[in-house]
């Protein structure tokens, strides 16, 4: 899936360190699994907290989960000391988010010296099938 060369050698380490520094997505128990150069992963475990009121994962939780992982794909590609912040975003929703785990994954599409072009994707297995609940898309600024 990778197809850039990270520009910060310790892109790990200072992805990571933004992850670490991100209370929200600590809050909603959200964990990145995955930091690769342009690509991350992570999954939530599906709580009574992340329900609307049919059960199901809301909307605004994909959404900050599609944001957080476009987001911190962006960050895997800018220099030390730079920082990433969504100046544009969208959600597409496929399918209702009926789930014990959900998985997301976001990826740079066109990474640019002022803007990361970036997309991603939220889904559950179900009977070993992907099951798409919602696609995001967003512009990164990088400062």
């Amino acid at each position: 899936m990778t197809k850039y060369d990270a520009r910060n050698p310790a892109f790990r380490e200072y992805t990571q360190h933004k992850i670490d520094c991100n209370k929200f997505i600590e809050w909603l128990e959200f964990n990145i699994t995955t930091i690769e150069p342009g690509y991350v992963e992570g999954e939530l475990k599906f709580k009574e907290m992340h329900q609307q009121q049919n059960g199901w994962l809301h909307g605004g939780i994909t959404s900050a989960i599609l944001d957080t992982v476009e987001g911190y794909a962006a960050y895997t590609l800018v220099n030390d000391g730079q920082q990433v912040f969504t100046a544009e975003a969208r959600a597409s929703y496929y399918n209702p988010g009926i789930a014990d785990t959900f998985y997301a994954r976001g990826w740079v599409d066109k990474a640019g010296k002022a803007f990361h072009f970036c997309e991603g994707e939220l889904y559950y297995l179900k009977e070993g099938e992907k099951v798409i609940v919602a696609k995001g898309s967003t512009v990164m600024a990088i400062k």
